[in-house]
């Protein structure tokens, strides 16, 4: 792009911000842009067409331009043509084309998605119709194209560019406006025969394909095209052979579309085999379930989740034989693993998603031993595809995966680029103003907007008195909230805090926002921005019914915003997520909850803060990487063409700046060698030896033991003595990432740790119960306690009638209470004001009883705040973890002795994880019924109430009869529960799939 267009381009796009956050006088230096906009918009166009003979060489550059022809042209709703002379769906194709020639279909998509395309000419229409994917396809150049595809037919592709360029000639001696259409219809074909699914897939026309490419071709939007990152992996021999490859790819740019092709690939060319796609998250695992799990299934490859808890239950690994793919959380598949060989020897391939989170501490060290487990399998390792954002040592990693230099794919493409800015302060107290400098990083385009927040914006008539006051903006929180309120008017924002609670965390955000709506403040308000209030008020209803109206995050959403974070319930994060994603509202309020791979629309990011608080108030920078990873959540593909990210405290721009400027940020180490490196630390400083006990006690290396002992059960063979298996432990300690890289005393200790473990493991094989923990999935490390501790709590396990009897609850949170883990989570959730044991039995009586958090709150009498970490960090975390595996053992333990554990007790953790006081309610929840307020009611109604375990078949048919009774059920569940209720139900068909 020409200097002086360059120029002008960026003087528009300040000249849009200062119009778009309200500003009613304009800079005395972008006032010239108001009486050239003729000029400048055509200079666009012809800067189009001057590219189409001699293209970008970066395509951020057709971006920026299809970015600028589109405000210049007044393309979309809340846009003003510069120039009066054009026609906006004019305006709209060259947008778009610039788009589309820049490889951003999803931004030549949305561009068009507005535009009425009644005034184009013939073939305007078909560019039209090429770029924007209609459901019903006018143009019969764009049916044949679409048809071609659909089956397999490149040539038919290639025959209409020919066609094309004969027409564009034509036209050049007879018609200028049809030549330009010719001419971009011509270029259009001419990349579409390069992009499209079937020219990007090996041997794309053959049969093979085709229920994938109906996949794609039917949804909505269709998929008709790769984007380029994709394209990049496919070209690269991602799909085919058995070595490993490593993605880095930005957010957004098409990781799950990739991975459903590789699965669809992979498992077709493999059809005895199985494949994992790994994701860190509850949340990510869910939203798959709802999207690519389903569609695998449609394609004739059944498919299913695995995030619920650690031990598998008898249907869950039943489940397996009949499993082609698996979306799964690592703690989930660990267990599947042990529990079930057979399903690990099939295993093929696995996709390793959010890999970068190898550094996220326990989390961290349980996926580098559970991917080092596989790598160690008898039979050999799986294919792995190592996919991250933001890994800049990708290539150390796919090394130690097995990976060559020649399997390393790197891709900066992202569909919708970000643009920066700051805020900047002047002056104290009411006189303080705060500028916005626009591109801070860029010296050439950056722009400061004067007064963007000043005490005019904070002034207002107090009612009762009828004087004016200001509104106190000194602090950055009023300020980010401000600035979120301003943006409002270019699409959905999200203000981010690095803590949940606390004065500084996102529920001080959300009571800022409160406090500034409580006044008439001259701003924009969340709650102008929803169309639909009675969804809306459904919402709120649902919030106030399970954490009561006086709950910060209830009165937020009915403000018209959302507040999310990591207590929140994922039942209720998904509602949330669904409320932004379909832009019902704006405004959310969120936490690094953000980053964890839930796509939502985000035009602009505020980033209140990058610093995260400690227990002890000391600030801990973010990393680099993970303001990447979170920035990368502004400008979605499909909702936005780009986005726009404000660092809110001008103080910490200097951690906000790297990342702007697209440096690689910090390596990616892994946390095992962390957490090996402070194990080491503490050994000298204490001069003490390392032992079993000293490992089992210490609740920060329990993932670390785990992950040993799983691997090492695995590789224990009935065959191999104590020194075999130690040697075979020293061995696999080097197989680890975290051996790749340490030094020779933290490799020592590695293998130390390693071979107490198998001394441990050994011991148990030699007492004949390993078999035990392989056919449980249960931990190693759990088993004395079990024995020594839970099981003399009472003479008989089979004498308990049901799940829900308080004496049960009793025994095995008496036993449970002084487990180290518990006895931290409880101290951290409750920050250092434990409660009794028997105070806290009151708060899961009433869980599993099925009373909402709000109730368990007043009882327990603590905000509900602190309930949510309470729930969130104890109830279904940490004690639903031990009080599973102490089940799975105790069962093993018992019939050892040729004694009987009931079936009361066994279903005991599945009452624990959904919080349901009967059997049809734990059936229901476990099928798929979301909200648990639902499983709760249809499971206390009489027709269920009476359904015994042989009945358990009728139990889904009979919920769906009952909730034909829409009057009955309305008073207990709300609206919106009743209405998704009705929705699982008629999805559900096994009660047993996808948990």
């Amino acid at each position: 792009m020409r200097e002086t267009l360059a120029k002008w381009v960026s003087d528009a796009d300040a000249l849009h911000h200062v119009e778009r956050f309200g500003f009613s006088q304009l800079p005395l230096q972008l006032d010239y842009l108001r009486s050239r906009g003729d000029d400048y918009y055509i200079s666009l166009v012809g800067e189009l067409f001057d590219r189409l003979h001699e293209p970008y060489r970066d395509s951020v550059d057709w971006s920026r331009l299809g970015n600028a022809i589109t405000q210049a042209g007044g393309v979309g709703v809340d846009q003003a043509p510069a120039y009066r002379g054009i026609l906006s769906p004019e305006a709209a194709v060259f947008a778009a084309a610039a788009f589309y020639f820049g490889g951003y279909s999803a931004s030549a998509y949305l561009t068009l998605k507005a535009t009425d395309p009644n005034a184009l000419g013939e073939v305007q229409r078909a560019c039209y119709e090429l770029l924007s994917r209609p459901s019903t396809i006018q143009s019969a150049r764009v049916r044949a194209l679409v048809g071609a595809l659909r089956g397999g037919d490149l040539e038919a592709i290639r025959s209409q560019i020919e066609h094309a360029a004969e027409m564009e000639v034509s036209a050049l001696q007879t018609h200028p406006d049809e030549w330009v259409g010719w001419r971009l219809f011509q270029r259009m074909l001419s990349r579409f025969v390069q992009t499209n699914i079937r020219a990007v897939l090996p041997d794309g026309e053959a049969e093979f394909w085709d229920p994938l490419v109906r996949s794609l071709l039917n949804r909505d939007p269709p998929t008709w095209d790769f984007f380029p990152s994709q394209i990049d992996a496919i070209r690269s021999g991602l799909l085919g052979g058995v070595a490993s490859f490593s993605i880095q790819m930005p957010t957004g740019a098409g990781k799950t579309a990739l991975s459903e092709t590789l699965l669809f690939y992979h498992l077709n060319r493999h059809p005895q085999d199985v494949a994992i796609l790994l994701v860190p998250f509850r949340s990510l695992a869910a939203e798959l379930r709802g999207s690519l799990v389903k569609r695998l299934g449609r394609m004739g490859l059944p498919a299913r989740c695995a995030y619920g808890g650690t031990v598998p239950t008898g249907d869950e690994v039943r489940d397996l034989d009949d499993t082609r793919a698996l979306v799964a959380t690592p703690e989930a598949l660990s267990g599947l693993l042990s529990a079930e060989p057979g399903f690990f020897s099939r295993i093929s391939l696995v996709i390793c998603d959010e890999g970068h989170l190898l550094d996220g501490k326990a989390r961290g060290v349980g996926l580098e031993l559970l991917l080092a487990r596989m790598r160690a399998r008898e039979s050999g390792p799986p294919k792995f595809v190592f996919v991250s954002a933001i890994v800049p040592n990708i290539e150390e990693i796919n090394a130690w995966l097995g990976g060559t230099d020649a399997t390393v794919v790197r891709s900066d493409y992202r569909p919708a680029h970000a643009e920066f800015a700051a805020l900047r302060v002047a002056g104290k107290n009411t006189d303080a103003t705060v500028a916005l400098q626009l591109h801070p990083h860029h010296h050439e385009s950056t722009f400061l907007i004067e007064r963007f927040l000043s005490r005019d914006d904070f002034r207002y008539r107090n009612a009762s008195t009828g004087r004016l006051n200001t509104y106190s903006f000194k602090s950055v929180k009023a300020q980010a909230v401000a600035t979120a309120r301003k943006a409002l008017s270019m699409g959905a924002v999200a203000v981010f805090a690095a803590n949940k609670r606390g004065n500084q965390g996102a529920v001080g955000l959300a009571n800022e926002l409160l406090s500034q709506l409580a006044n008439p403040l001259p701003m924009p308000a969340p709650i102008q921005f929803v169309d639909d209030a009675a969804k809306l008020q459904t919402a709120v209803e649902y919030f106030t019914l399970e954490y009561g109206a006086s709950w910060v995050g209830t009165r937020t959403l009915a403000a018209g915003a959302v507040l999310h974070h990591g207590d929140i319930p994922q039942e209720s994060r998904e509602i949330l997520e669904a409320l932004v994603r379909k832009e019902d509202v704006r405004l959310a309020i969120c936490t690094n909850t953000l980053a964890e791979g839930v796509n939502l629309p985000i035009r602009t990011l505020v980033l209140y803060s990058v610093q995260r608080r400690g227990p002890d108030g000391a600030a801990e920078n973010l990393l680099a990487r993970d303001i990447k990873n979170l920035v990368g959540r502004a400008g979605r593909a499909g909702a936005t063409t780009k986005g726009l990210v404000i660092c809110a405290n001008p103080a910490q721009w200097p951690l906000v700046a790297p990342v702007a400027q697209q440096q690689p940020g910090e390596r990616v180490s892994g946390a095992l060698i962390e957490l090996m490196g402070r194990l080491q630390a503490a050994l000298s400083q204490r001069s003490i030896t390392l032992t079993n006990d000293i490992l089992e006690g210490a609740t920060a290396l329990h993932t670390l033991i785990d992950g040993i002992d799983a691997t090492l059960i695995d590789l224990a063979a009935e065959e191999l003595g104590e020194d075999e298996l130690i040697w075979i432990a020293g061995e696999l300690s080097s197989q680890t990432f975290a051996a790749s890289q340490a030094q020779p005393a933290t490799t020592a200790l590695m293998k130390h740790v390693f071979e107490l473990r198998a001394r441990r493991v050994s011991a148990i094989k030699g007492a004949g119960r390993l078999s035990w923990i392989r056919e449980t999935g249960t931990r190693a490390r759990m088993l004395e306690s079990v024995e020594v501790k839970l099981l003399p709590m009472r003479e008989s396990w089979d004498d308990i009638a049901a799940a829900t009897d308080p004496e049960l609850t009793e025994t095995l949170l008496t036993w449970a209470w002084d487990l180290p883990e518990v006895a931290e989570a409880v101290k951290e959730a409750y920050r250092d004001a434990s409660p009794s044991r028997s105070d806290f039995a009151r708060i899961l009586d009433a869980w599993i009883d099925g009373q909402p958090l709000v109730e368990l709150a007043r009882r327990a009498g603590i905000d509900i705040d602190t309930m949510l970490g309470v729930h969130a960090r104890v109830i279904s975390h940490v004690l639903q973890v031990v009080v599973e595996q102490a089940v799975g053992l105790l069962k093993k333990l018992l019939e050892e002795n040729e004694r009987e554990l009931s079936q009361a007790v066994v279903d005991f953790p599945e009452h624990l994880r959904f919080g349901v006081p009967t059997p049809a309610a734990r059936v229901l929840a476990a099928g798929g019924v979301r909200h648990r307020r639902a499983a709760v009611a249809l499971g206390r109604s009489p027709e269920l109430a009476a359904i015994g375990e042989d009945g358990r078949a009728s139990v889904f048919p009979t919920a769906r009869r009952l909730l034909n009774d829409q009057e009955r059920w309305l008073p207990v569940m709300g609206r919106l529960v009743l209405e998704n209720a009705r929705e699982d139900l008629l999805e559900s068909s096994d009660p047993d799939d996808g948990v």
